[in-house]
């Protein structure tokens, strides 16, 4: 009888503790796979943290450009009529605050003390207290920034004729 009584005892204990292994297998796996999620998780944050980044670094440099580009016109600075010329000649066209139009090159003074620094196919830089202005174009004639043209416009001097 009591070997009966300690082959059930065996029994009992064998099968007792064969759960509690697969339910630490169990467990253990349980956890290896929330750390996973969790893992996975934080790459995928940092993924979206990183592509958030690139965006607003690419957002900040186009309203750094649109802002250069769109410089609002300060009133009493001349407006650019037309650039025209060939090859690196330009000469452009600007309008005074007055109505005129006079034809500029590079290195010349307005009226008023304005310098102009330079001439491009589409912008014109001057110097006016000591700070750099990129005169805005006509408003009427966004179009009228034409370096193609080689003649001058219709009426206007060209530079240095009557100097």
């Amino acid at each position: 009888m009591r070997s009966k009584h300690f082959i059930a005892l065996l029994a009992l204990v064998a099968w007792t503790a064969q759960p509690a292994r697969a339910e630490s297998t169990a467990d253990s796996l349980t956890r290896l796979e929330a750390e996973t999620m969790v893992l996975k998780a934080r790459e995928r944050l940092l993924d979206v943290q990183s592509s958030i980044l690139g965006k607003q670094n690419e957002i900040a440099a186009r309203q750094s450009l649109m802002a250069t580009l769109n410089q609002a016109e300060v009133i009493g600075d001349p407006v650019v009529r037309a650039i025209e010329g060939v090859g690196g000649r330009l000469y452009a066209t600007l309008q005074l605050n007055d109505g005129s139009l006079v034809d500029v090159q590079q290195g010349d003074t307005l009226p008023g003390g304005m310098k102009i620094l330079s001439i491009a196919p589409r912008e014109v830089m001057a110097q006016s207290g000591g700070k750099r202005i990129r005169l805005a174009a006509h408003a009427a004639g966004q179009g009228g920034l034409n370096s193609a043209v080689v003649a001058p416009a219709p009426g206007v001097a060209r530079p240095g004729a009557g100097r």
